[in-house]
């Protein structure tokens, strides 16, 4: 085995600790809370401890099992401390490793976990031939559990109450990795869309989706990233065997956080389009719910990424001036300034 050797992605470079790296620990992940809100396990809670962990890594090097990185985010043609990613409990005749990943809070949202995750994967699996990749979540932490499957990882089992932290008890989500997830991708499906109601076919793609109008101060809630010129609402993919209903709130907590019902069933479109930024046919079949207001959207956090991989970013509308933005489907974007009373039924063809 090679140990641990720098890795490099568009955006991030892994590397091995440094004496230097015990502050920036102990600053960032050992004195936030809400790092460690799931796991109840902080090794970097005081000076001390950051210090004795990362003289553990750095000896650790010597031993071609262990596999401990720092995460630098390039930001300006330099490289700033983002988290820590490290793969451990290797077990040579079950031919699997447990990986383990924090990011600092406020760079949360920009995709840093899944890209770190990927390319650890791709190492791990690829140049030091472990089979299986396995990880854990508790099933509230929807930010880990959505990092993972944007990674690539299949959720294999749910240990119910399998978690204690402190006095609170949690189901644990279990979670693998393969080198059958390359090759799904390299057949045009991602591992991460194993549950989705998504389809490649010979002439295009097939999507059952459905979209959140959230509305909150005269306000409405889009989203957009850097990939793709346009803004859309909160939302995605319908999961097999769930009802749009669960999809929606589903998606609500994993993309900003927070527990919204739905107050009424808006719309159902078919639409066909030519995808802007991927040039694939898309036949989407789209279920769009008004949720209701809640207090807790004075504070969102962006928790999501796109499936590409970009950071999602969150952006709050005036409803009158919504016209002045490209928001799709277009259809829906005409509607927002004055909602139905009734259920609506939309077919939208750009290209068929």
């Amino acid at each position: 085995m090679k140990g641990t050797i720098e890795l490099e992605t568009g955006r991030l470079r892994l590397r091995r600790y440094r004496p230097e790296d015990a502050a920036l620990l102990y600053h960032y992940l050992g004195t936030d809370e809400k790092m460690y809100e799931f796991s109840g396990w902080n090794p970097y809670a005081t000076p001390e401890m950051a210090e004795s962990s990362v003289r553990g890594f750095i000896d650790s090097y010597e031993n071609p099992s262990f596999h401990g990185w720092a995460i630098e985010l390039k930001e300006n043609s330099s490289f700033i401390f983002a988290g820590t990613v490290g793969a451990y409990d290797y077990d040579p005749d079950a031919g699997t490793i447990e990986v383990g990943l924090s990011v600092r809070r406020d760079l949360w949202g920009r995709g840093i976990a899944g890209e770190s995750l990927r390319a650890v994967f791709h190492y791990l699996t690829r140049v030091e031939k472990i089979p299986c990749v396995r990880a854990w979540c508790a099933a509230p932490n929807t930010g880990s559990k959505k990092a993972m499957e944007k990674a690539g990882m299949y959720q294999t089992s749910v240990e119910k109450a399998g978690l204690r932290v402190g006095g609170a008890v949690y189901d644990k989500f279990n979670y693998e990795y393969t080198g059958k997830n390359d090759g799904e991708k390299a057949a045009g499906k991602s591992a991460s869309d194993a549950a989705d109601l998504t389809f490649r076919m010979e002439g295009g793609t097939f999507n059952y989706r459905v979209g959140a109008i959230i509305i909150h101060k005269g306000k409405i809630l889009l989203m957009h990233n850097d990939e793709e010129p346009y803004y859309y609402t909160v939302g995605g993919r319908v999961h097999f065997n769930e009802t749009t209903e669960e999809t929606v709130v589903r998606e609500v907590k994993e993309e900003i956080g927070v527990d919204l019902e739905i107050d009424r069933f808006l719309f159902f479109q078919e639409q066909f389009f030519d995808g802007k930024v991927t040039g694939t046919h898309i036949h989407e079949l789209g279920v769009y719910y008004l949720m209701k207001d809640s207090p807790a959207l004075d504070h969102l956090e962006c928790r999501s990424v796109t499936a590409r991989g970009a950071a999602e970013e969150l952006l709050w509308v005036p409803i009158e001036e919504t016209g002045e933005y490209y928001i799709v489907p277009e259809s829906i974007a005409a509607r927002l300034r004055s909602l139905p009373s009734h259920p609506e039924h939309i077919i939208e063809i750009d290209e068929r």
